[in-house]
């Protein structure tokens, strides 16, 4: 079983994943590897866009707590007045342009010798957000907090506005935090082309 996953993703990996089939099919795959023939340690992020490009709702208290407890940690620095502005851009950052997600894929890829290209090589990178911005297109992804947060109670991303084509990142990102007060914060997240100009912008509506 699990060479046959691999075989099946070193044939498809081997020719440029630029379409919305052959994304929706690698993540796919992918996330059966990693859920029958887990790496360690797990990797976070791959498994949620994983999820975000396959699911709607993502509950299982391993896979989204800790990036929960990040958002709770953003929130209770935004209640405070940004005392922590370092962390809050990292994460930030580390979303709005993916690094994690493709830094885990590649390391996923690694495990399992696979390709490395499509993470190594920045227009093949694009390629593949751009196919997967399309897939997420009119989707959102549902993480459900448990027990023991401070501040919220649960995290919904949506695809934001889409950008030009001389944008290294093809899309901006929407986080909606419920709050366990009952209030909604509103998180829009932007990026400048990358990686000859980094910035990111945000702009926080709290209702």
């Amino acid at each position: 079983m699990r060479d046959s996953i691999v075989d099946k993703l070193r044939t498809i990996m081997a020719g440029a994943v630029d379409d919305e089939c052959k994304v929706m099919y690698v993540l796919a795959e992918a996330r059966k590897l990693l859920e029958k023939y887990p790496v360690d340690p797990a990797p976070f992020a791959l498994k949620l866009y994983c999820h975000w490009a396959l699911h709607i709702d993502l509950s299982h208290p391993m896979t989204t707590r800790p990036f929960l407890e990040r958002v709770d940690r953003y929130v209770e620095s935004i209640f405070a007045g940004s005392v922590n502005v370092k962390e809050e851009h990292r994460m930030l950052r580390e979303f709005v342009y993916w690094d994690t997600f493709r830094e885990q894929f590649a390391q996923f890829l690694t495990a399992y010798d696979l390709p490395r290209e499509i993470c190594e090589q920045v227009p093949r990178w694009s390629k593949f957000l751009k196919s997967y911005a399309s897939i997420i297109e009119d989707g959102s992804l549902y993480c459900r907090a448990e027990n023991n947060f401070a501040f919220i109670r649960d995290v919904v991303f949506t695809k934001g506005r889409s950008r030009t084509d001389d944008k290294f990142i093809p899309f901006d990102l929407s986080w909606r935090i419920g709050l366990l007060d009952g209030r909604t914060m509103i998180v829009d997240v932007s990026a400048s082309p990358y990686p000859d100009d980094e910035e990111i912008s945000n702009k926080i509506t709290l209702g």
